[in-house]
């Protein structure tokens, strides 16, 4: 039992003298540099943050780039050769559809060169209405050849004679520039696509300058039914029957087009048909009867 005892507090005493050794020996030897391994690594973690959010940048602009040289590759505009800057007025006559409806006055303001891009003023002036206008600086705007539209002016312009409007176009004054190159370069002279035109906007065109209620209603040009003076007659689910003030039996179907309006509803129910009417910007609705009377105004 003595030497059960003895060998235990020798084994203690040992281990003390281990763990004491130890201890001395970690904070002699590495307690300076632990403040320095801890700095260390808080500028190695530092410098790995900004390696990633460098390498995040550059796959961000790699990005960007391969979007730019795309849009580069697609880009619908073509710099013409400086030989063209003199064609500007024959390609506005290209492109204008509907002929001089402008009549058009066109100067050249001046050329400016700067390296191999050479930037010309052209001015245009003219006459026409608005849907007109509309399409052609569409046209011009959208394009092939490089233009650049710096301003725009459109006012109204009524000419009149005692009682009687002769006109009522719009006035406007283009101020534009064209960018062309004064280098030799082949794929630059792309005749084929520098006369092409380019199709108007679908849709109708709402013109600001138009009254919203006319002076007065326009004249039956197309000769449409007058439903004023037309008399109901039968009625089917999808037709209407009409008789107009010359006796002329006319089907109408929903949507057919009268004089100032169009066939909106047929209801076989109440035996009545209902028009949508426009009279030079005062709606109105006119409805026919199978009754005696005929007709019924809202």
């Amino acid at each position: 039992m003595i030497y059960e005892i003895r060998n235990s507090l020798i084994l203690l005493i040992t281990f003390i003298l281990i763990n004491v050794s130890g201890f001395f020996l970690l904070n002699q030897k590495f307690d300076r540099n632990i403040p320095q391994l801890k700095e260390t690594l808080k500028m190695n973690q530092e410098k790995l943050q900004k390696l990633q959010q460098s390498l995040a940048d550059l796959y961000y602009y790699e990005k960007q780039l391969v979007e730019i040289n795309m849009k580069l590759v697609f880009y619908p505009k073509i710099i013409l050769p400086e030989q063209t800057i003199h064609q500007t007025y024959r390609y506005l006559e290209q492109i204008d559809q509907y002929g001089p409806f402008f009549n058009f006055r066109f100067s050249l303001l001046g050329v400016e060169s700067a390296n191999d891009v050479i930037t010309a003023g052209y001015s245009l002036a003219g006459e026409g209405n608005y849907a007109k206008i509309s399409g052609f600086i569409n046209r011009m705007e959208y394009g092939d050849p490089l233009y650049k539209i710096q301003s725009l002016s459109i006012k109204k312009t009524v000419k009149k004679t005692p009682g009687q409007i002769i006109s009522d176009d719009l006035e406007v004054n283009i101020r534009f520039n064209g960018i062309f190159f004064s280098k030799e370069d082949k794929d630059l002279r792309i005749k084929s696509r520098f006369y092409n035109t380019i199709p108007d906007r679908k849709g109708k065109i709402f013109d600001p300058f138009k009254p919203l209620i006319l002076d007065a209603v326009p004249p039956n040009t197309q000769n449409l039914p007058e439903i004023e003076t037309a008399q109901l007659i039968a009625l089917t689910d999808k037709t209407a029957h009409i008789q107009d003030k010359y006796g002329k039996i006319i089907e109408m179907k929903k949507g057919h087009k009268v004089y100032l309006g169009q066939l909106s509803q047929i209801d076989l129910k109440r035996g009545q048909v209902t028009f949508i009417m426009d009279r030079g910007g005062i709606p109105d609705k006119v409805v026919l009867s199978l009754n005696p009377t005929g007709r019924e105004k809202k």
